[in-house]
């Protein structure tokens, strides 16, 4: 009898384990922007602010402890998109307010390939990987549904970039919508679960402006923190934590929360003003304060709750994973950079990656013009730090190790091979009223009275007289 027992137990677990790889379960990632390290209740390193909803898919699912990201915000995004370095895919340096460049138009996103797979898609927030060309835009690269903003530096409440440029859509369309825009999302995604197709499984991609500058947030909020030096900050993170409550509770609502992977991470590091300690470093350049962010998941079907994966990831890895989650192909025309990594933060399996690029020599980026880490090496332009065992990098080792520091260089210049041109910066002129140029050519009139009496209006004259100093006319 006992005999018996163990083999149907056996017999049962095997079950299991084919119903997690054959099943295709829902995905919601979500990204917030600019965090800083250690500001999340369930990093247990500097708690004030609550932030409960976030810490419950720590706390029920794993938090990847070695997590990395680019250094800001665009080249993460496309990242994890496609699945591949920036450096291959055009999205090197951040989008600006005033160009039409985005990411190269024939990379493969993950949206594509989980649409092939009989997902519906859909993204809520920022984009931030082109603002203008039509072929740019979410819809064209893989998203049944678009909400939200293009740019970045958007106001939470006037929906405008600067308060010169409108940016807020539904479905390649400018839209009016009075509220803060991290509620907003929230409501939207309640909106699309509840009204979408139920035969098919979905993908969703919420991304947040918070917390990047402006920093703004509701009144009760900001007068929570007024006293802390980084009150609009904090007031602007436990918003986006409410927002996230919200959606954990449309999920609930429907009835599919445990049968939908949640992926939470941050963007980049924090900037210098919100500080990354005891990290080195800050958004926009390559140190660990830079570059090492949080990041957690939760799906009660496979992954243990409140377990830990230390193994090495970076933002590419999520591509292969979730394809593979959802039934879908990787072929395709561009080598994939990223490690499928479901065995290692369902199961615990060792990590394949042992490189990250983060930079390579002839990017077009501002700051470190190259940076690579190589096992427990890391090289940012000509410094060399052991990241395993110097964390904090404090000690440049590239005059004791110039061996290992002669590896990593000439493993730049081979990768430097492997870049991709990005398009080319051209100046959106004149400065337009609305993101999207086929959007700006038809504003609605409900646009044009708004312009004018925000204000908008005048300061991208003033704009456009800058331009073309700069572009050399009179």
């Amino acid at each position: 009898m006992r005999v018996l027992s163990l083999i149907l137990t056996f017999v049962v677990a095997c079950l299991q384990v084919v119903s997690y790889v054959w099943a295709k379960p829902n995905v919601v990632v979500i990204m917030s922007d600019d965090m800083g390290w250690g500001q999340l209740g369930c990093e247990d390193i500097d708690e004030v602010v609550p932030t409960p909803n976030i810490d419950r898919i720590a706390e029920e699912g794993v938090m990847l402890r070695n997590y990395y990201v680019q250094s800001v915000s665009s080249p993460t995004r496309a990242a994890f998109l496609t699945g591949r370095y920036p450096f291959r895919c055009g999205m090197e340096e951040r989008t600006h307010g005033n160009d039409d460049v985005g990411m190269l138009k024939d990379e493969r996103t993950v949206a594509q390939a989980m649409k092939e797979s009989g997902y519906s898609t859909a993204l809520f927030g920022k984009w931030h990987l082109g603002q203008w060309q039509k072929e740019h835009l979410p819809m064209q690269r893989g998203f049944d549904h678009q909400y939200g903003h293009y740019s970045a530096l958007i106001g939470s409440f006037d929906h405008s970039r600067g308060q010169k440029y409108y940016d807020w859509h539904r479905n390649e369309k400018p839209i009016y919508e009075e509220g803060y825009s991290s509620y907003l999302i929230a409501e939207e995604f309640g909106r699309v679960l509840k009204g979408r197709e139920r035969e098919k499984p979905f993908f969703y991609y919420v991304a947040y402006n918070a917390v990047h500058d402006p920093y703004e947030a509701p009144d009760e909020l900001i007068a929570k923190y007024k006293d802390h030096k980084l009150g609009k900050q904090l007031a602007m993170l436990e918003g986006m934590d409410i927002s996230v409550g919200r959606i954990l509770k449309s999920l609930e609502n429907e009835g599919v929360l445990d049968d939908t992977l949640i992926v939470f991470f941050n963007d980049n590091g924090g900037t210098r003003a919100v500080g990354n300690e005891p990290l080195r470093g800050h958004k926009g350049n390559f140190y660990e304060g830079g570059v090492r962010v949080v990041c957690m998941a939760r799906y009660p079907k496979a992954i243990k709750a409140g377990s830990e994966y230390d193994g090495l990831t970076y933002v590419a890895d999520w591509y292969p994973t979730l394809i593979n989650l959802g039934g879908g192909s990787l072929e395709q025309t561009f080598a994939i950079d990223g490690f499928d990594i479901w065995e290692g933060i369902a199961r615990g399996k060792a990590s394949e990656r042992e490189e990250i690029v983060h930079c390579v020599p002839g990017s077009h980026r501002k700051g470190a013009k190259r940076a690579i880490r190589l096992g427990d090496y890391k090289l940012v332009d000509d410094e060399l730090y052991d990241v395993v065992n110097d964390v904090y990098e404090t000690k440049d080792l590239a005059k004791e190790k110039p061996e290992i520091f002669a590896k990593l260089e000439a493993r730049l210049e081979v990768l430097v091979s492997e870049r991709r041109k990005p398009e080319v910066h051209n100046l959106i002129f004149p400065a337009p009223m609305v993101y999207g140029k086929l959007e700006c050519e038809s504003v609605p009139e409900w646009l044009v009275k708004l312009d004018q009496d925000s204000g908008r209006y005048a300061k991208r004259v003033e704009r456009e007289k800058e331009d073309k100093k700069a572009m050399g006319t009179h």
